[in-house]
Order: structure tokens, then C-alpha cells, then sequence
């Protein structure tokens, strides 16, 4: 459940509605010998791989390849490949990882190691060969380990692209018969850019074209995530014309059409994928700070933007673990198409084909599903005893329940019991539980010729702190907040209640929810995002910090800065009204060369503010000159940063220090589930009123009656829990001496104390 509240010669085109038309048939532009050569190769292929597209040229998705074994220029061949005669790092920095994969259960790993640069010591580089053409496209998948390094003090490394002769690049001259390359490069941050060898490249160095979103915003690789890579590149039609193309797609996402290009004079066309991926740059200064990789898998060669496309298809469900003990085997069904191929996968090896698999192995067993085009795989457990799997750690705010999951079988031949704090969840024998409070959840498991089997989990909870209610059918509770805030009361239908802190409702019959939020909750981030290659230094702490106001209280949750070198860095937070320092913190042993992400958990009320990095024992990044720099950096009605202390700082165009502001106020998370429950003491229960005898003898509540693992429990009058009790099938007596006279209830009977 969400909130519900308010409710020169080359020209970059972002033609974002790009008519089909402009994608031509290589069939047009091929003369005949081209064509025949072509069309022998393409039966070829078709007859070593049965999932190629017709016109696919070559594909790989690495997955008849043995995991943990370098991508060397054999294998590329029984991939159908054409190497070239040259490679490089392919022994020694590659090899095929089975732990992550975009599509199927292998990738190709590629290793950068730490403190080295350019082409004989990080990455790789291949040429991979196919018949020339006019007009070809090529596509991958990409993905930065979740510790790579851009760089040490410059930022960029190369990635593969479309290339034609002799893959002219390295700073050479492109005079039109020495051919051309157009890679891919990662730059600061993670920014993407096409990195182009042509003839009209404006500098000795390759021409740099920024991948942008449709709204213009540039494409910033995240690292530990997949980015499908599409470019199509169109050769300049005769010597004396410019008319060449190159486009780009991310993610499905036209990123770039540069048109206008002169890539030969002579018979050079589109001939190779150019594998060639290495930090650098030519000095230390590229190095990576740390051994990091890139993962790259589903490579694809076509005539037609159709073979190279984004592909989406469904996820094959395997269905829960299963355990060998409760029935003697495991017995699994996928539901695919029957363009679909299904193999079952153990340890790396294929031991099983086909839509339903049994056996009685334990072991992790994963199905992929393929159908030529995309794949998708499922990964299942299969072990002699019951074994739960609940993560050991939920914290429920972005929705408002979250739902623990034992990764069993519902099958019924196992039997599951839940609890909560050490109290039994009475009505819930399922292997999953939907929960929405706090606490510390166990669940039990059992089955015949099984041990019992326990897991537990931690949850938390940032939801607002308010607590069920109970209470008789169509009586009026208020409830309430008791935390600052602008809050809103809605019903199940999302129907609006009220607003403010409190908020009266009308019991109705059974269990039901009402869902309050803080309207003006925020979460998220102001600033300039990050660093950019147009960077300066700065060491003039004491003298230059950035001044912001705050218009509410919030909290500054960290930021990032970006050390030249190893350092140790101190932020201090100034309240500019009374001088006093309301946050300060140093951080040592910080990297050089790479983002620092600093937590910083200042709460502040609102005021004007300065924060500077006095005493940080070495210079720090800072931008200038970035076209998007631009003061305030604003969220309207909670933090403005308005720049430099210094006047003529903001007129240059500089940004100083302090990147990507995390911030928050108020409750932020989902909207907060209250359960109320109206009963009428009028009706009897099946399951428990009409069942049970409760009676009082002296200070003493007796129950009788109850089922073992009944849970039993007694609230006062508003509906407000004062104990319960899991009975073990014996009669049930509970203390009243020190309980207050009054009404209490007990599975919707009344019962009246009245000490004397």
C-alpha cells in the first residue's frame, strides 16, 4: 500500500521518434559477390545454431562454456566466431563467471587489475570478424562490478563497438583507408559516451558524443546493474560524401543518432565487433583503485535493428524449495510456451531437458528458458531436510507490509507456526506471512519423516508508531499520532477520512484497515549529482564553503566528496545566524581518485547554513565550468543550496565540494496500516465464544474450552490488548489481582471486574 495523499561538421540528432524506415536491409546496400559471400556464411551459422535469427550474423551467450575458464580465441570459434589474428588479455583477464548473468547462467568476466592502465595490462581486446557491410548492428549486455573504479585522477575506459579495416584509433590519423572505430567509453561517474574514430574527428583523439535519455539528461552507468548496449552504424555512401551514421539505444532508449559522418574513401566497410576494453588514457592517472571487472554476455551481430533489440520475456517459475524428506522426491513444472527450450542446470552441467523435472538429488538446480532470442532462468533448493530460507532482515517502509518468506512448498505436507515475539500467530499455517509490525518473527516446520526445523527474522519498521485497535461493532475510537506531521486518514478504498493528528472512526464488523501518512514526508537528493571530467582542486577550506537554507527541520543524511588523493577529510556544519557549529565529523583513510560517500545524520530546524571542510588534510575535487551548474539547487519548501560563500565562485560557474545531498523530513515511508476490529457481543463465535466457558473465581479469569496452540486474548474496552495466553489444551487462569476494575473482553464476551 503507497501514500495516498496529493494524490561544425557533426551534428548530434536526438530524433527520439525515428521512423522504422531509416532502418535499411543489408540487402540494399551489399553488391552481389558481398551478398552470395554473405548469404553462405548466414546458412552456415544457421546450421551450427538452431535459436539464431535469420539474420544474425554471430551470437554467444556463453553458455556452452565451461564456468571459470578464460574466453580464449578457440572458444570464441566454436562460438562461431572469426577472431582476427591479434588479441590481447584474454588468457590472463577473462574468464566465464556462472554467478551472474543477464540472460542465461553464464557471463563474460573481464579483469581490470588494480593500479594498472591502458591495453597490455588491464581488459581485453579481440576483433571479431564477419563479411563486410554497409550497415550493421551489433548489441550486449554490460554490467560494472559493484566495486569499479572509473579512475584515479582521470576518468574513462574504453568498450566494445562496431569497427571496420584496421580499426583505426590510439591517436592515429583517420584518413579514409586506414579505417575507423566506433567504441563505446565509460567517463566520470559512470557516464557513457560513444568514443568515435572517423575522418572528420575534430582532435588527434577520438570524438566524444555523450548517451543521453529522451528528456536530454545524460546516461549514468550504475555499477552492479545490467545495461542492454544497441548500435547501429551506416557507412558514408560513396568517398566524397558525408552521410554515414552511428546510433545508440540503452535499455530500449534511443541515446544518440550522429549523423553526418565520413568513415572511408576506399572498399573499408563494417567488418568486426571490436572487442577492446582497458582503463585509459596513457599515464597512471587512469589507473583503477582497485581490481575491479566488467561482466558482458548475450553478444549479438545483425543486419536489422530486430536481431539486436532489447528482448523481454517471461521469467520461468520453478516454484518453491523442496525438501526430499516430506515425500521422497522433488517433483518441479514450468509453464513456457513451446517456442520456448527448457534445461535444467546442476553445478554447471545440463542434466535434464523439457518442461517438468523430478528427482532426488539435493542440490540447487536452475531452469533456463530459451527461445533464441532472450532467456531467463529460475533458481530452486532441493535438500534431505526441511530448510528455511527467510531473509534475516526486513525493514518495512517503502510498502506497507512486507511478506516473510520461507521459500517452501504450500503443498500441505508440511506444517508451518509462526510467531511473533515469542507469541503464537494464531490463523496462519502457510509458508509465508504478510506482517506489517515491527518484531522478531520465528517460524517453525514440520512434516511427517522430518525433523522440526526453525528460522527467524528481524524486522523493523520506519511506518508511523500507532497500534490496532479493538473493540464492539459501531463504537467510535479515536486514533492518533503522536509525532509531528501533516497527516491524512484514509479507508481501504483509498477513501479520504480526515487530516491532522487525530482522527475518530466507527468500528465495523470483523477486521478491517485504516492507512495514515505524513503527506509532507520527503526522501530523496539535491545537488549536483557528481564529479564531471571539468574538474579543479581546491584547498581553501577555511575561506570557500557552501552556504543553503533550510525552511524546515530535516535531516541531512550524507553526502559525497571527492578526495585527490588518500586523505582525511572533516565537514563541519555552521548555523550562519549565531555561529554555533551544530555538526562535525572527521573521516579517515578516505581513497583518492573516486567518489567518498559520507553519512552524515545532521537534523537541522529551519535557518541559513554553511557547511565546509576545514582540516581536511589534502585538496578536493570541485566542478566548474559544466553547462548544467546551475544555483539554487532547490526543494521547494524544505532546502535550498545557493551556492559558494564568495560571489565571483557563482559567477564562474563552479560548484564547490559537496555532491548529491541526501535529505529527508518527516515520516517518508508508506502509508501506515491500523487494524481495527468491531466485534458484537451479541453473536457467538463458531471457533471460540460458544465453545469456551469463562467465568471468574475470586482475583482468578479461568478459560476452558481452548485447543492447543489456540491463542487467546483479552483486551480492555477500546480494543487495547492486555495479555494473551497459547494454550496448551488445559484450562487457562489468568491473575486479575493488580488489573484495574473495568470492562475487559475475551474473544468478544464481556467480563466485568469489580474488586471490592
Amino acid at each position: 500500500m503507497g501514500t495516498f495523499c496529493n494524490s561544425q561538421s557533426y551534428i548530434v540528432s536526438l530524433q527520439k521518434n525515428r521512423p522504422s524506415s531509416l532502418i535499411t536491409s543489408h540487402g540494399k546496400d551489399l553488391n552481389m559477390k558481398h551478398f552470395y559471400f554473405s548469404l553462405c556464411i548466414l546458412i552456415s551459422l544457421l546450421l551450427l545454431s538452431s535459436h539464431a535469427n535469420a539474420d544474425v550474423i554471430m551470437q554467444t551467450g556463453f553458455e556452452e562454456q565451461p564456468r571459470e575458464t578464460p574466453m580464449t580465441r578457440d572458444l570464441w570459434t566454436s562460438e562461431g566466431f572469426q577472431p582476427a589474428s591479434w588479441d590481447n588479455g584474454l588468457q590472463s583477464r577473462t574468464k566465464i563467471d556462472d554467478s551472474i548473468a543477464a540472460q542465461g547462467i553464464h557471463s563474460m568476466r573481464v579483469m581490470y587489475p588494480k593500479g594498472e592502465f591502458g591495453t597490455a595490462h588491464t581488459g581485453c581486446q579481440i576483433s571479431l570478424l564477419f563479411p563486410s557491410l554497409n550497415e550493421a548492428y551489433a548489441s550486449y549486455y554490460l554490467r560494472f562490478s559493484e566495486n569499479f573504479s572509473w579512475g584515479t585522477t582521470n576518468y574513462g575506459g574504453k568498450l566494445p563497438g562496431l569497427a571496420g579495416g584496421e580499426n583505426c584509433s590510439g591517436g592515429k590519423h583517420c584518413d579514409g583507408t586506414n579505417g575507423w572505430s566506433a567504441r563505446l567509453m565509460w567517463r566520470s561517474g559512470g557516464k557513457l559516451i560513444l568514443y568515435l574514430y572517423d575522418m572528420l574527428k575534430p582532435d588527434t583523439y577520438g570524438l566524444d558524443v555523450q548517451l543521453t535519455h529522451l528528456d536530454g539528461s545524460p546516461i549514468i552507468a550504475e555499477r552492479g546493474k545490467w545495461y542492454h548496449i544497441a548500435e547501429r552504424v551506416k557507412m558514408n555512401s560513396t568517398p566524397d560524401l558525408a552521410d554515414g551514421e552511428v546510433q545508440i539505444w540503452v535499455n530500449g532508449e534511443e541515446a544518440l543518432l550522429l549523423t553526418e559522418r565520413k568513415f572511408t574513401t576506399n572498399e573499408v566497410k563494417i567488418d568486426n565487433f571490436y572487442i577492446s576494453t582497458f582503463h585509459g588514457g596513457d599515464d597512471e592517472g587512469w589507473c583503477p583503485t582497485d581490481t575491479c571487472y566488467t561482466y558482458f554476455d548475450n553478444i549479438k551481430i545483425g543486419t536489422n535493428y530486430e536481431d539486436v533489440a532489447l528482448q523481454s520475456c517471461p521469467k520461468p517459475n520453478v516454484g518453491p524449495d523442496q525438501a526430499l524428506c516430506a515425500t521422497g522426491k522433488a517433483t518441479f513444472k514450468v509453464n513456457m510456451t513451446p517456442d520456448y527450450s527448457i534445461q535444467w542446470v546442476k553445478d554447471g552441467e545440463r542434466i535434464s531437458e523439457g518442461n517438468d523435472f523430478t528427482t532426488s538429488t539435493p542440490g540447487q538446480y536452475i531452469v533456463v528458458a530459451d527461445n533464441g532470442h532472450c532467456s531467463q532462468n529460475d533458481t530452486v533448493v532441493v535438500s534431505e531436510n526441511i530448510k528455511l530460507r527467510l531473509q534475516k532482515s526486513e525493514h518495512i517502509c517503502s510498502t506497507s507490509f512486507v511478506t516473510l518468506n520461507t521459500q517452501q512448498t504450500n503443498d500441505g505436507s508440511i506444517s508451518f507456526l509462526w510467531k511473533r515475539n515469542g507469541k503464537a500467530i494464531d490463523g496462519n499455517d502457510l509458508p509465508t506471512l504478510s506482517v506489517k509490525d515491527a518484531g522478531i518473527y520465528t517460524v517453525s516446520a514440520s512434516a511427517k519423516n522430518c525433523p522440526t526445523t526453525t528460522d527467524s527474522a528481524i524486522v523493523t519498521s520506519g511506518l508511523l508508531p500507532i497500534e490496532d485497535v479493538r473493540g464492539e461493532e459501531g463504537q467510535t475510537i479515536e486514533l492518533s499520532v503522536a509525532t509531528e506531521g501533516a497527516f491524512c486518514w484514509r479507508n481501504a478504498k483509498g477513501d479520504l477520512l480526515g487530516n491532522g493528528n487525530r482522527q475518530e472512526i466507527t468500528l465495523a464488523a470483523g477486521e478491517n484497515y485504516i492507512y495514515v501518512n505524513d503527506e509532507n514526508g520527503f526522501n530523496g537528493n539535491v545537488g549536483k549529482k557528481q564529479l564531471t571530467e571539468n574538474a579543479w582542486t581546491r584547498n581553501n577550506f577555511d575561506k570557500e564553503f557552501m552556504q543553503f537554507v533550510v525552511e524546515r527541520e530535516l535531516s541531512i543524511d550524507s553526502l559525497s566528496i571527492y578526495p585527490t588523493k588518500e586523505l582525511d577529510a572533516t565537514l563541519h556544519i555552521v548555523n550562519e545566524e549565531d555561529g554555533t557549529v551544530v555538526f562535525s565529523q572527521t573521516y579517515n583513510g578516505l581513497k583518492g581518485g573516486t567518489e567518498a560517500r559520507l553519512p552524515i545524520g545532521a537534523k537541522l530546524k529551519a535557518g541559513h547554513y554553511h557547511i565546509d571542510a576545514q582540516g581536511t588534510t589534502a585538496p578536493l575535487y570541485h566542478s566548474h565550468t559544466d553547462n548544467d551548474i546551475q544555483f539554487p539547487y532547490t526543494i521547494d519548501g524544505l532546502i535550498s543550496l545557493t551556492g559558494c560563500n564568495l560571489a565571483w565562485i557563482n559567477n564562474k560557474g563552479w560548484y564547490m565540494l559537496f555532491y548529491n545531498w541526501h535529505v529527508s523530513a518527516g515520516n517518508y515511508c508508506a502509508a501506515t496500516p491500523v487494524k481495527t476490529t468491531g466485534y458484537n457481543i451479541n453473536k457467538t463465535s463458531d471457533t471460540s465464544t460458544d465453545k469456551l466457558s469463562i467465568y471468574q473465581s475470586g482475583h482468578m479469569l479461568i478459560i476452558e474450552g481452548t485447543k492447543t496452540g489456540q491463542s487467546i486474548s483479552i483486551t480492555d474496552r477500546l480494543g487495547r490488548e492486555v495479555t494473551s495466553r497459547l494454550s496448551n489444551g488445559e484450562k487457562i487462569m489468568i491473575d486479575m489481582k493488580h488489573w484495574s476494575n473495568g470492562v475487559y473482553v475475551v474473544e468478544g464476551r464481556q467480563i466485568l471486574l469489580n474488586k471490592q
